[in-house]
């Protein structure tokens, strides 16, 4: 990888991906079958064809806890009742004018990729669709957004779309709601009875009253868990399913984050438009927290920023399609370098994604699978040609 800048005032360190980074897996690979309610595992290798039987741990299951493992963040604080449920992943507005957003502080992951002009979305990922809090303002799908909602298997939550879309669900199977063709007029959010906005029948998105008078149409968009969860049995997309673990999550002690490099302060330049996607440690939380256009990235609602456990920097293949409204075409089946920042570290990775119905997988320098720490992340999908544009500050307290 080129060289990244570390930024500190009085001394300058440099991070280097000169090693190169082997994606491939182990040899004679095993493959592990985990379920709650047993401690017992059927393991297969490649040179043995003997069934085995041993203990399990799953590190991150207490059996004393009531409540079950988040399979998007690793932490075990989900309802029970949604074990066997397809998380949701809903297209957030980012640009200047769209802010503040709603929700947002809530999500237990959130990726940011480019749409087209440099400008960012972000996709918020719920494990449960009944904890999304009100949330916007929503917007279109593109096709990078189509395949990151797919490769966790979550329902893709949007509002519009760009052309070629369409024919890319289609092709991939995706299930997805598009929120245009069921959005009735204009509500105050925060005045509506017992929490609640009572649409017609078959309409399950509607525009914020107040932000109409305060931003353009287009920025106003919203929704929340109660009517999402009613458009998807609506609409007959079926909400149990594969719900796969995001990454390889541990519980905090991450051996890939141990040994890495100090990191206070990561700034991901996603273009001239978004250029300051700037995360700052905080040691008293152990958690990341993001500004972005020169402020803190904040919730409306909460009045919360953004804070996450993990920031996953992934540079990837691309290119500008031009050939609608010019938007972008993202090769993620290339994989690519990256960055895995937690607990104030920092450690290169590559990554793979196979196909849109395939997670990101992270890999250390070894080819080995990343242990990532249990928390919310936060997934940066950036273009090859900024990667030298990321830098990193070793120390704040370098810089005086």
């Amino acid at each position: 990888m080129k060289n990244n800048k570390i930024i500190a005032s009085v001394l300058v360190l440099a991070i280097s991906l000169t090693a190169v980074v082997s994606c491939a897996k182990k040899e004679d690979p095993e493959e592990t079958f985990v379920t709650k309610d047993t401690e017992e595992t059927t393991t297969t290798t490649t040179e043995a064809t003997t069934t085995t039987e041993a203990p399990v741990i799953d590190l991150l299951y207490d059996p004393n806890n009531p409540n079950a493992v988040n399979p998007v963040t690793g932490v075990q604080d989900m309802d029970p009742e949604n074990e066997g449920n397809r998380s949701v992943a809903i297209v957030v507005n980012n640009c200047y004018a769209a802010m503040p957003q709603r929700g947002i502080s809530q999500a237990d992951a959130i990726y940011e990729y480019e749409t087209e002009g440099g400008q960012t979305r972000l996709l918020c990922v719920f494990a449960d669709v009944n904890k999304v809090p009100e949330i916007g303002s929503l917007r279109s799908a593109r096709i990078l957004s189509t395949d990151l909602a797919a490769g966790n298997n979550s329902i893709f939550i949007h509002y519009g779309r760009n052309a070629r879309v369409p024919d890319h669900i289609s092709e991939w199977d995706i299930d997805h709601i598009d929120g245009n063709n069921c959005s009735a007029g204009s509500y105050n959010s925060q005045n509506y009875a017992d929490g609640y906005v009572t649409l017609s029948t078959g309409l399950f998105f509607w525009r914020d009253s107040t932000w109409l008078s305060q931003r353009a149409m287009e920025h106003t968009a919203v929704s929340d868990g109660a009517h999402i969860a009613e458009a998807i049995e609506y609409f007959g997309i079926d909400l149990q399913g594969e719900a796969p673990r995001l990454f390889n999550f541990v519980p905090d002690n991450s051996v890939d984050i141990a040994n890495g490099q100090d990191c206070e302060q990561i700034n991901v330049y996603f273009s001239a438009t978004n250029d300051d996607a700037l995360f700052t440690y905080d040691a008293t939380t152990g958690l990341y927290t993001k500004e972005q256009y020169g402020a803190p990235h904040v919730d409306q609602t909460t009045g919360d920023q953004i804070a996450v456990t993990n920031i996953i920097v992934c540079y990837a293949d691309i290119e500008l399609y031009g050939g609608d409204n010019y938007t972008i075409n993202a090769y993620l089946e290339n994989g690519g370098e990256g960055w895995y920042v937690s607990g104030g570290k920092i450690v290169p990775i590559t990554w793979e994604k196979d196909s849109p119905n395939d997670l990101i997988v992270l890999y250390n320098e070894d080819g080995q699978e990343v242990e990532v720490n249990r928390g919310v992340s936060y997934i940066c999908i950036v273009d090859n040609d900024y990667q030298d544009m990321t830098t990193i500050t070793a120390s704040l307290d370098a810089q005086g």
